[in-house]
C-alpha cells in the first residue's frame, strides 16, 4: 500500500540524487513559486522517496509551500499541471524561470561515478563515452589512458612526482598506467581516492 503523502514533509529525499542544487538553482526556483507559483510536477515513488524534483521540494519549503497533492501513475499516461490564471507576462516568465532554474544545477560526480561503476545501465544512452569522461573529470574515474594521450611532450617541465585519488576497486584498471609513469621516473603517491 502506497504511504499517505499530503505535506512536503512526508516527502523523503532521494539519498543517491545526482544533481546538486547550490543556493542559486534553488533561490530561481523558489522565486519562480513566489512569482508564478507551482506549476511543475515531480516524480515520488510509493514510500514518498523523490525520485525526480528534489530541487523542486528544497525550494518549495524555501517559498512557504507545505501541501502535497498526489497524482498516482502507473507510467502508461503522461501527467500534465494545468495552471490557471496565469497573465501572458507570467507564463512566459514561468517557462524562463522553469528553464533557467534547471541550468543552475551541476551534476554531482561522485554520485555518477559510483553509477558508471555499480551500474553502467543507469547511465546508457545519457552522455556518450566522451561526455561523461570530461563530466567526470580526469579523476581518476577512467584508467584506460596512455601516456600518448596524456601527451607528456607538450608540457613546459618534465613532472618528477604526481598524486592520483585511486579507489582500490579500480587499481587494476590504473596499474599499466601507474607502470609507464614509474617507467619514466615518475614518482606516483596514491590516495584511495
Amino acid at each position: 500500500m502506497a504511504k499517505l503523502i499530503q505535506h512536503l514533509g512526508d516527502l523523503l529525499p532521494d539519498p543517491r540524487n545526482s544533481r546538486r542544487h547550490n543556493a542559486r538553482n534553488i533561490g530561481t526556483i523558489a522565486d519562480g513559486l513566489q512569482e508564478v507559483g507551482a506549476a511543475r510536477s515531480i516524480v515520488i515513488d510509493e514510500n514518498g522517496t523523490i525520485l525526480a524534483g528534489n530541487g523542486v521540494v528544497e525550494a518549495a519549503a524555501q517559498a512557504g509551500i507545505e501541501r502535497v497533492q498526489v497524482v498516482d501513475a502507473d507510467g502508461e499516461t503522461l501527467v500534465a499541471v494545468r495552471r490557471t490564471g496565469l497573465t501572458a507576462a507570467q507564463k512566459t516568465r514561468l517557462s524562463l524561470l522553469d528553464n533557467r532554474a534547471a541550468e543552475l544545477a551541476d551534476w554531482d560526480t561522485d554520485v555518477l561515478a559510483e553509477l558508471a561503476d555499480s551500474d553502467p545501465d543507469s547511465l546508457s544512452g545519457l552522455w556518450s563515452d566522451e561526455e561523461l569522461a570530461e563530466l567526470l573529470g580526469e579523476s581518476g574515474k577512467r584508467f584506460d589512458r596512455t601516456l600518448e594521450e596524456i601527451d607528456l611532450d607538450r608540457l613546459p617541465v618534465k613532472p618528477t612526482w604526481c598524486l592520483m585519488a585511486i579507489p582500490f576497486a579500480k587499481m587494476p584498471e590504473a596499474q599499466p598506467l601507474l607502470d609507464q609513469l614509474q617507467d619514466l621516473g615518475i614518482q606516483v603517491e596514491l590516495s584511495n581516492g
